[in-house]
């Protein structure tokens, strides 16, 4: 092994500790319901002869009193190609991880993953996973705008699409432990 590789191994090494020992300080996000309206830009795979379009979602998930939360996400995108309206609809369940706050600007970057239905036009129901991430940016204790990205992975016929969104995340939930106790 080169020296370089070496020095590179042990930076990374000790730049992925110490992200986690930040982690294990970070302020865990508060617990309970969570409710996510978002629009977004659905990008099926070329192959899929489905075409790109707008795509809407809501997902209804469950922060926990740590960084993991699980959401149930419906999305819908009229995936429209060569004059032809394809509705696309998926069905996610998926856990998310938040990472560490930049709480000098409220942004709470966050990694996700997750399986469910990708059903086109009603002609097939196949498996899917999904993996990506996203930031959140806090307007207060209960309201955060979320921006994510997402690659798709269709099991079944072998497609990979992405899908790109913004939406508004609403808690609700007890309140945070830290604002009671001041």
């Amino acid at each position: 092994m080169s020296t370089s590789f070496k020095k590179r191994t042990l930076f990374s090494g000790v730049l992925i500790a110490s992200s986690l020992a930040t982690m294990a300080y970070a302020e865990t996000p508060k617990p309970g319901l969570t409710v996510t309206p978002s629009i977004g830009y659905y990008n099926t795979d070329g192959d899929r002869q489905a075409g790109n379009d707008t795509s809407y979602s809501i997902g209804v998930g469950y922060q926990t009193n740590s960084p993991l939360a699980v959401e149930a996400v419906y999305l819908h995108s009229d995936a429209s190609k060569r004059g032809r309206n394809n509705d696309l609809d998926q069905y996610r369940v998926d856990g998310l991880y938040s990472l560490p706050e930049f709480t000098t600007v409220n942004l709470t970057p966050y990694v996700a993953a997750g399986v469910g239905m990708t059903d086109v036009d009603g002609d097939s129901n196949n498996l899917l996973v999904n993996a990506g991430g996203g930031v959140k940016y806090a307007i207060n204790s209960d309201v955060d705008l979320r921006a994510d990205f997402r690659l798709v992975k269709d099991i079944e016929d072998n497609h990979l699409d992405n899908v790109t969104s913004v939406g508004v995340q609403y808690s609700f939930g007890m309140p945070n432990q830290q604002a009671s106790n001041n």
